[in-house]
């Protein structure tokens, strides 16, 4: 029986006081639904003003307790999901150690309970901050200074795409060195085959948009890709990417998260996996742009929040993205 929204999100946004169910008796971990997955991205991880290294320009007071706040209820569904796809953009800014510390710090509960939780690289990121974090992924894909995954669920794959390009070390702390985006000719060339090869419905991850990393037609073409997930714009958003005008022209849907606390359209996705489709629920908890209201002045002073940020919000709360898997 397929559920409608208000169902979906009743089951899966229920609190944890209903009991963690376990796999048995003497189990500490929570059941994870194997064909349920959260979608994160534009992370953010923010350190006080006095403790970077390379400094922003101000603080963000709000952004490590939203964080913490999504993750408590990605913690409180039931089933959890069995993996958390994180698309980019750990960093605030400028790829400090202590972010990736505190990144793992804030997201060890659902490691805890047995969540998997992948992450893609941003432009904010560079591979060697983040590898004092997560060790367990050097090496990872075996491509220098690129870090691919590969997530398996029962009726579909993921393909995490590394798309940032790392500045040189004596341009750090300036914000027009982290702009840059690429796979790189040995990704690409891996990409190209890996798909040629896949059998189940795919999607195609990373925190770029497919046409910014030139690889529209090669998703298009691809007989099992059926869907592009992506970061990097902080705002929720869908568009197609495609092949040709030929009569056997092929469109490919392209979704994109937004960020997971720092601004713009805040929250986060769920996706249910199906055999014939995969349909994500919008969990959209803000909009606020560049501070959330209560920390940005204004006329009638802080904490009044323009009427226009909740109807952004209302926009996507609760919609439904539907990624059909054609036969």
């Amino acid at each position: 029986m397929k559920l409608d929204r208000r169902q979906f999100l009743t089951g899966c946004l229920a609190t944890a006081a209903a009991g963690c169910v376990t796999t048995n008796a003497k189990s500490t971990k929570a059941v994870c639904d194997p064909n349920l997955v959260a979608l994160i991205s534009d992370i953010h991880v923010a350190l006080p003003f006095s403790e970077q290294k390379y400094r922003t320009g101000r603080e963000y007071p709000h952004v490590n307790n939203t964080i913490q706040k999504f993750v408590s209820e990605i913690l409180a569904l039931r089933p959890l999901p069995a993996n958390v796809i994180a698309l980019g953009d750990i960093s605030l800014a400028f790829a400090e150690e202590k972010e990736y510390a505190l990144c793992r710090q804030f997201l060890k509960p659902l490691e805890d309970v047995g969540v998997t939780v992948t992450h893609a690289m941003g432009n904010h990121d560079r591979v060697d901050e983040f590898l004092t974090a997560y060790p367990e992924y050097k090496g990872r894909g075996g491509f220098e200074k690129k870090l691919v995954s590969e997530v398996s669920t029962p009726h579909a794959d993921f393909i995490v795409l590394d798309s940032h390009v790392e500045c040189a070390v004596k341009e750090r702390g300036k914000y027009s060195t982290c702009t840059g985006y690429d796979l790189g000719a040995k990704q690409l060339a891996w990409l190209k085959e890996r798909l040629a090869s896949a059998k189940k419905p795919t999607f195609v991850c990373s925190h770029h948009q497919a046409p910014d990393l030139k690889i529209s037609k090669l998703i298009a073409r691809a007989p099992t890709v059926f869907g592009y997930l992506h970061g990097h714009h902080h705002h929720w958003m869908t568009n197609y990417i495609m092949d040709d005008y030929g009569k056997n022209a092929k469109k490919v849907l392209q979704f994109g998260l937004p960020s997971f606390g720092l601004d713009n359209d805040v929250g986060y996705g769920l996706m249910r996996i199906e055999e014939d489709r995969a349909e994500v629920t919008c969990v959209a908890r803000d909009f606020y742009f560049p501070l959330p209201a209560e920390f940005r002045p204004q006329e009638g002073g802080p904490g009044r929040r323009p009427a226009s940020w909740e109807a952004f919000r209302k926009n996507w709360d609760g919609r439904v993205i539907t990624f059909a898997f054609d036969k």
